[in-house]
């Protein structure tokens, strides 16, 4: 590559940061990539002392301004964070019965060399103890899989019952072969007049035997 000239290190120079550069050589015109930039990093914000010390102003603001809670709702003052420059958040105890571990808090603001505080947004938060409800699982989780399956069934237009008796594993033959059993252990009228007859000629055989003998 041939050396750059002056006309040419000082478009370089001219051009903006972030923008596809071009260069003029002695064999043609040459495009410089732009140089990948770096977000500029973002600082904590400082504690406002005038925002953080209207402790009052920003209990004030939850009972008496907007009368979102009583004033025995709100209990001692848990701490004031920087949320911006010039916008702080202050959070207290709620004693609301069925809220245990839960936080009111009330945000303030003022404009750049003003003294004038104005409260942004009051609510109520959970805070690192708070009572708060299981996360929710989708119903398709929670179902058995034997209700999947009888309301798979109705679906099709089947026999709920009967699609539960096949995922059970009882599909009706044990009932066939008690039934069957059952028929071998009592037999039916004709069998029974048939042992009778054949216990009758058994006893007039024995009859005929024992006055043979005694003749």
């Amino acid at each position: 590559m041939a050396p750059q000239t002056a006309d040419a290190q000082e478009g370089i120079a001219d051009s903006a940061p972030g923008a596809m550069e071009t260069v003029q050589t002695a064999s043609g015109t040459v495009r410089i990539p732009p140089k990948p930039t770096r977000a500029p990093r973002r600082r904590t914000p400082k504690l406002d002392e005038l925002l953080a010390g209207a402790v009052d102003e920003a209990r004030t603001a939850l009972t008496s301004e907007t009368g979102l809670a009583e004033d025995g709702q709100v209990g001692p003052h848990v701490g004031a964070v920087a949320d911006d420059d010039r916008l702080v958040t202050h959070r207290f105890a709620a004693t609301l019965p069925g809220y245990g571990g839960w936080e009111w808090f009330a945000t303030l603001a003022r404009a750049p060399r003003s003294k004038v505080i104005t409260v942004c947004e009051v609510g109520l938060l959970p805070g690192e103890d708070a009572i708060l409800a299981p996360d929710w699982v989708p119903w398709s989780e929670r179902v058995s899989q034997e209700e999947k399956i009888r309301l798979d069934a109705i679906a099709a237009g089947e026999d709920p019952e009967k699609a539960l008796a096949r995922f059970r594993g009882d599909d009706g033959d044990d009932g066939d072969k008690s039934e069957g059993a059952g028929d071998a252990h009592e037999p039916d009228d004709e069998d029974a007049v048939d042992a009778a007859d054949v216990d009758t000629g058994s006893d007039v055989a024995d009859a005929d035997a024992g006055a043979e003998q005694t003749s």
